[in-house]
């Protein structure tokens, strides 16, 4: 009956459903443009043909990428929500701007680097807006936690994309590796509560429990990743490529990590109600 409703939803609304589709391909895009970046900067592809290879993949990639979410960032503005198009378009237009004049600048690179993670986090959450699901009713729940989820779901995006910004100062050289591995260890564990007080409080919730049995998921293999990328960088025999897939992959899992953390956010907010907001009887008391 799910599927029959849903797509009877589609149909009814095809323009939405192709609003969809385009949010989806702009995250694919997204996130190959990450990755092909990451290649990049990876540290074992620096000079020689190789790298200029790869980097003309990547700006190959950069364009098709461009293409597609000016596309949905417009799509947005003249449908809806015509706010996040508007940052989805200041976004991509700042990041495809710092790609072009970030030559030899660290500062900049790190900027860029920084952008096209949050990027793919809001085209990940221009597809959860637009997806079907999001017309339905939301299934209330009350949150009875402390801290609360809502405030808990508001500050992990920010500390995620903190610790990416640690990282992303580490791989362009700025920074050192100490800020980014004492900010790993406090991302693991905000990540942990958040997901533990969802699985707690609302153990059989459709929308809550996968988005946070996901994020911890995406979470635990960005600090596999993580372990493994710092040790390939202490040892001599490593061949490289075996050490550009895994920093490559390790900053491409960190923005899905931060994905996962803005859609667990935005499905808080839908669907958990604060505890003080709950319906008083008409003598004042709790009902």
């Amino acid at each position: 009956m799910g599927v029959i409703s849903v797509a009877s939803q589609e149909r009814s609304n095809p323009q939405q459903s192709s609003l969809y589709r385009c949010a989806i391909a702009a995250s694919v895009w997204s996130l190959l443009g990450l990755l092909s970046g990451a290649i990049v900067t990876s540290g074992g592809v620096t000079t020689g043909a190789i790298a200029g290879n790869f980097l003309l993949l990547h700006q190959a990639i950069a364009v098709l990428e461009s293409m597609v979410v000016l596309m949905l960032a417009i799509w947005m503005i003249v449908k809806q929500p015509a706010k996040l198009g508007w940052v989805l378009l200041a976004t991509l237009l700042a990041e495809g701007a710092l790609g072009s004049f970030q030559t030899n600048n660290p500062g900049l690179a790190v900027l860029h680097a920084i952008l096209g993670q949050i990027l793919l986090a809001l085209t990940v959450a221009a597809a959860v807006c637009t997806s079907s699901s999001w017309t339905t009713e939301p299934d209330l729940v009350e949150d009875h936690g402390w801290p609360s989820l809502g405030s808990m779901g508001n500050i992990t995006p920010v500390f995620v994309l903190a610790q990416i910004a640690l990282g992303a100062g580490f791989r362009h050289k700025t920074l050192g590796v100490m800020p980014h591995l004492l900010g790993a260890m406090l991302i693991v564990l905000l990540i942990l509560c958040i997901c533990i007080f969802v699985m707690q409080q609302f153990p059989t919730h459709k929308i809550l429990r996968p988005c946070a049995n996901l994020l911890m998921a995406i979470a635990f293999t960005q600090i596999f990743l993580g372990i493994a990328a710092f040790t390939v960088r202490t040892m001599t025999t490593i061949s490289a490529p075996v050490a550009i897939a895994i920093t490559s992959a390790h900053a491409t899992v960190g923005a899905l990590t931060l994905a996962a953390a803005v859609v667990l956010q935005m499905q808080i907010r839908r669907h958990v109600r604060p505890h003080h907001e709950e319906e008083e009887s008409p003598d004042g008391a709790a009902s």
